[in-house]
């Protein structure tokens, strides 16, 4: 039976895809390792909630940092939630402005560079070096050039940011105009995070992407020769979706000169659920589809020399991805804006959504939701976990997954007879295609084993 699903998923497969390899991640797989019951690898305010309320969480920080290591770097992650329009197929907390548009905007970009101005006023925060500041969203460029040169400026005055300090923001073709470009380049940015999802204008005109693909290539194109880093995002699972248009879509981008590529695979959440479900996204067939494609790409990816930084992104050797890299460094992260989580030592943060945080926030709190400290038992798992989502996975840490046991195996041999993990070079492990699609699992099961 999974013989017969697998070949008739790759019959006709494009002669690029290495299909007996993606057969044997396939066949190796058995319980608990179902593809339609993959976890996502949560933060832990999202699985245990937070110790403390807001203002709580803020003293604590005020505290902590006053003995903050000065040598120590940090990462700067500064949230826009502001879209030109909601794409159908997107989960992340993201709107279309209505009415009053510039007054959102000024506001908004007031009350962060407010809030970065307050962080940099805690303990020696302004002094400690800056390896990243990253622009998230929603579609960071949305606001336009004068915002951003106010947030960016705000940082450069209050933070020590550097020649080293990597610029980074996220955005679309639609609002990433010559205009916008060249500002950012100017201001200091070399990293882009390119939402494509798709390059086939089916899926494109499915999922409310207004501009053609060949903008999308162009721009990748105008980037990079720019000397910018370009990383893009693909999405598995979207309607009109075909095993050849997926891999052509990674060849094309591969060939416009990306850097990275994030493989992900279409979720659907309650506010997205109506349009799945009129799309035919809802099946429980749709992982195991899903599942194949994901691997494809991976096989794609790995042929032309590209390599994970993290579980779900194949980078070459220029795309550092210092930002969502940072756990591998130990560096703590500055998040600033809605929704934004941050991290001090083992203390972790995070605001509350939009309406609430432009309430909350004031000249001598920035309006948090809450927070949390790391437990003892979240403490010791915590570079074995971060080794995962990293995709390697040293030997220090081979003697935990070797002592502890489940059904009389134990982890290692588990995660590899899943085909989960493979030997590296190093001697320690890394994680194979089926690992990346199962790391959140992974995560759970060492946190239950020592439960």
């Amino acid at each position: 039976m999974r013989e017969s699903v697998f070949n008739n998923y790759f019959t006709n497969a494009p002669s690029d895809v290495d299909v007996d390899s993606i057969r044997q991640q396939w066949l190796s797989l058995s319980a608990p390792y179902q593809v339609d019951n993959w976890l996502l690898p949560l933060p832990l305010w999202a699985t245990r909630g937070y110790d403390h309320g807001g203002p709580q969480a803020w003293q604590i920080l005020q505290e902590q940092l006053q003995n903050g290591d000065e040598k120590r770097p940090f990462c700067i992650y500064i949230h826009v939630p502001f879209c030109s329009s909601k794409c159908h197929f997107c989960d992340c907390y993201s709107f279309k402005l209505g009415s009053r548009q510039l007054q959102h905007i000024t506001r908004y970009t007031n009350q962060l560079c407010q809030e970065l101005q307050l962080w940099s006023q805690q303990g020696n925060l302004n002094e400690r070096s800056v390896s990243t500041v990253h622009l998230g969203g929603g579609t960071p460029t949305f606001p336009g050039t004068a915002p951003l040169t106010q947030i960016v400026n705000t940082c450069k005055n209050q933070f020590n940011t550097n020649d080293q300090t990597e610029w980074a923001l996220e955005s679309t073709v639609e609002s990433l105009t010559d205009e916008m470009l060249n500002t950012m380049h100017t201001l200091g940015f070399r990293r882009l995070h390119l939402g494509v999802q798709s390059l086939q204008e089916p899926v494109r005109q499915a999922i409310k992407r207004r501009r053609p693909a060949i903008e999308v290539l162009q721009t990748l194109e105008r980037t990079r020769a720019m000397g910018w880093v370009v990383s893009v995002d693909l999405v598995c699972g979207l309607p009109h979706q075909s095993l050849a248009g997926w891999i052509d879509d990674i060849q094309q981008l591969l060939a416009a000169g990306a850097n990275g590529v994030s493989l992900y695979e279409f979720l659907v959440y309650p506010q997205n659920h109506k349009w799945a479900e009129s799309q035919g996204l809802t099946n429980p067939d749709r992982h195991t589809h899903n599942y194949f494609m994901f691997q494809a790409g991976a096989s794609i990816l790995s042929q032309h020399g590209f390599n994970k930084n993290i579980f779900n992104h194949w980078a070459d050797t220029q795309d550092k991805n210092v930002y969502f890299t940072f756990p591998t460094r130990g560096e703590d992260c500055l998040a600033v804006g809605t929704i934004g989580d941050g991290l001090f030592g083992e203390y972790h943060y995070r605001h509350p959504r939009y309406a609430a945080y432009l309430r909350a926030k004031t000249a001598v709190s920035p309006g948090l939701e809450g927070g949390l400290r790391r437990t003892t038992r979240e403490n010791a798992l915590q570079p074995l976990t971060t080794a995962v989502l990293s995709s390697h996975i040293p030997t220090l840490h081979l003697p935990f997954l070797q002592q502890h046991i489940s059904n009389g195996t134990s982890l290692l041999e588990k995660w590899q007879a899943a085909n989960l993990i493979i030997r590296n070079t190093q001697g320690g492990y890394e994680l194979t295609s089926n690992g990346s699609w199962f790391a959140g699992n992974m995560i759970r099961e060492m946190d239950c084993l020592i439960a």
